[in-house]
């Protein structure tokens, strides 16, 4: 910085030497009254005619009359940690003072000696870039030694935030060295370091948007509770750059910022809050996305967020979404998916993040989300608990016009653990399946148990296995296909509501187990006669165990399919007179009772 460093000395000689001997401090921007003023070498003289030239001009405008929003977009996306936050007092009183305050003054340079002496937290970034905002409004409240202090502290910490790492603390980064660091160059282009802080924030921020989206502008799986607001903050920044000459984000960043707006409302519910959101980071707040379709979106975006978004009372319903880009989503990078055969607000959505172990998973129909956290997975071979020995790695990604299929590996102990996750489009149901694979024989004890939200019910019916889970409306109708339909035999396990979630319990003896659930989307059918039964599966006319292979035929109404699994090493097999060497198949049956693959795997 060519400035010298005010922090934590506010003395008059310091003050002095950095407004009037020091004539790099000001750029040629600024008006000679105010240079000739200061160096003069009177700091009052310097002082009145710097204040009544912040007062007067009128570009740069106010950060506030930037945005669709009286605060700037500072109460967008607030992360969860800051609930209730509310920006420094002495900040909010200075607003309504109109002449010097030294009560405000002392509040001021406390919070100043406060925030040198700690870690720059989140916290700290959104109040360093409120304090930045005022700064102009605060040459009529403070003292010069203290305005100076102040402008001294937060470039100082702008400039040194812009050496730290993108990764670590990204939200905190690109608050400091990207945000603050932007919108005072913005202010004070008549400063000169200020003015140079504009080449570190670009940096800052062009490094974060790269660095920290997957290339279509969707983040790590870990830090999707920092999407919006970091969608917020390089939002605000959109709109302060633009009014800067130069561009504040390379063109990579850019294109990332654009990818993002549509992932953000990819990752949408119903009522416009975020996935797996509880908190206010992921708050539906319309102007956050007016801005950011304003400055990152295209045709395309428009009509998606008028199938996405909350709609308003008599704003007009939006068009054919059929040559929209694709709905569902994958990224290995980011270690999430995205399962949804549509736009609308009313289709289901599945979203899965895999980044760690138990995975993330949440389905929402509708204006229901019937469940949203952990999956849990417990396995037992011969009564010990299995610990993972590895984090979820992706398998295999299908997304076509009859489904979107994710299958996921995990390395569980002496086992492996496939997990397929299928939702079907036009059939809409969602099938739900773990395949445990062991090398040696032994008693499996499974247990998988989805994270249902309060509120949902599981209505269990009275003497089969199936059940119904409910919100708002009947939403799924729930299969455990490995087990027997009806109550009377006990064997092998149970499906059932517990404390923790809808939990499916199996147990076998043998190399390998699967656990599978079919969940019926369409409400239509739910009043149909439903059945499933488990298939004879047979290899050289032999009749193979469920430890080898397993079929399964669901039936509602007049609609039937098939599933089945190979556990074995693949083999030409035979179920129902279909010859099979596949790994992996669910199909439909067509009327004449021809079988029509919805996901194979060869």
């Amino acid at each position: 910085m060519s400035m010298p460093s005010l922090k934590n000395d506010t003395s008059p000689d310091k003050t002095r030497s950095l407004n009037g001997t020091d004539a790099s401090v000001w750029h040629k921007s600024a008006p000679a009254s105010v240079r000739k003023a200061f160096s003069a070498g009177e700091l009052s003289d310097g002082w009145s005619a710097w204040r009544e030239h912040l007062s007067a001009r009128r570009q740069p405008k106010p950060v506030t009359s930037l945005l669709p929003d009286g605060d700037g977009g500072l109460s967008w996306a607030v992360p969860d940690s800051l609930d209730g936050h509310g920006r420094p007092d002495w900040l909010e009183r200075s607003a309504q003072a109109s002449r010097p305050d030294p009560a405000i003054e002392k509040d001021m340079l406390e919070w100043l000696a406060e925030s040198a002496g700690t870690a720059a937290s989140a916290a700290y970034g959104f109040d360093a870039v409120a304090c930045c905002r005022g700064l102009p409004q605060l040459a009529g409240v403070l003292s010069p030694e203290a305005w100076w202090a102040l402008l001294d502290h937060l470039a100082t910490d702008a400039d040194e935030a812009g050496t730290a790492g993108v990764i670590e603390d990204p939200l905190v980064r690109q608050l400091l060295a990207g945000e603050l660091a932007l919108t005072m160059a913005y202010l004070f282009p008549e400063i000169n370091a200020c003015r140079k802080l504009k080449s570190s924030a670009r940096g800052a921020l062009s490094a974060g948007l790269v660095d920290l989206l997957d290339g279509e502008g969707l983040p790590e799986a870990g830090n999707l509770h920092l999407f919006r607001p970091l969608l917020a903050c390089w939002t605000r920044c959109r709109a302060i750059g633009g009014q800067i000459p130069g561009r504040s984000f390379s063109k990579a960043a850019l294109e990332q910022y654009e990818w993002m707006v549509r992932q953000a409302l990819r990752l949408t519910r119903h009522d416009g809050t975020q996935v797996f959101s509880h908190g206010p980071s992921g708050v539906y707040d319309g102007r956050l996305f007016q801005a950011a379709l304003l400055f990152g979106g295209d045709q395309d975006d428009e009509q998606i967020a008028g199938l996405v978004l909350p709609r308003k009372k008599g704003r007009s319903k939006p068009g054919d979404e059929s040559r929209l880009p694709e709905p569902a989503y994958h990224s290995p990078w980011a270690s999430a998916a995205v399962l949804r055969p549509a736009w609308s607000r009313t289709s289901e959505r599945l979203t899965v993040l895999y980044h760690e172990s138990p995975l993330q998973i949440e389905l929402a129909c509708g204006k229901d989300v019937l469940w949203s956290g952990a999956w849990q997975l417990d396995v037992r071979l011969d009564g010990k608990l299995l610990e993972p020995g590895s984090d979820w790695g992706d398998l295999c990604w299908i997304s076509d016009d009859d489904a979107d299929y994710l299958e996921l590996e995990l390395e569980l102990g002496e086992v492996r653990v496939q997990r397929q996750i299928l939702l079907a489009r036009e059939d809409r149901f969602l099938f739900l399946a773990d395949v445990v694979l062991g090398e040696q024989p032994g008693k499996i004890d499974y247990r998988g148990c989805l994270p249902l939200l309060p509120g949902v019910e599981f209505r269990a019916a009275d003497e089969s296995r199936e059940g119904i889970l409910a919100g708002v409306k009947r939403r799924a109708a729930v299969l455990p296909l490995a087990l027997p339909e009806w109550q009377a035999d006990e064997r092998i396990g149970e499906l059932a509501r517990t404390a923790a979630g809808l939990e499916l319990r199996q147990t076998c003896e043998g190399r390998r187990l699967y656990a599978p659930l079919f969940f019926d989307l369409d409400r239509n059918r739910h009043r149909k006669r439903l059945t499933w039964r488990q298939l004879t599966v047979a290899e050289s006319l032999e009749v193979q165990p469920p430890e080898v292979a397993a079929g399964y035929r669901v039936a509602i109404g007049r609609q039937q399919w098939l599933v089945y699994r190979s556990l074995a090493e693949k083999a030409n097999r035979t179920l129902l007179g279909h010859n099979l060497s596949s790994e992996m198949l669910v199909a439909r049956f067509d009327e004449s009772g021809e079988v029509e693959p919805l996901v194979e795997i060869e």
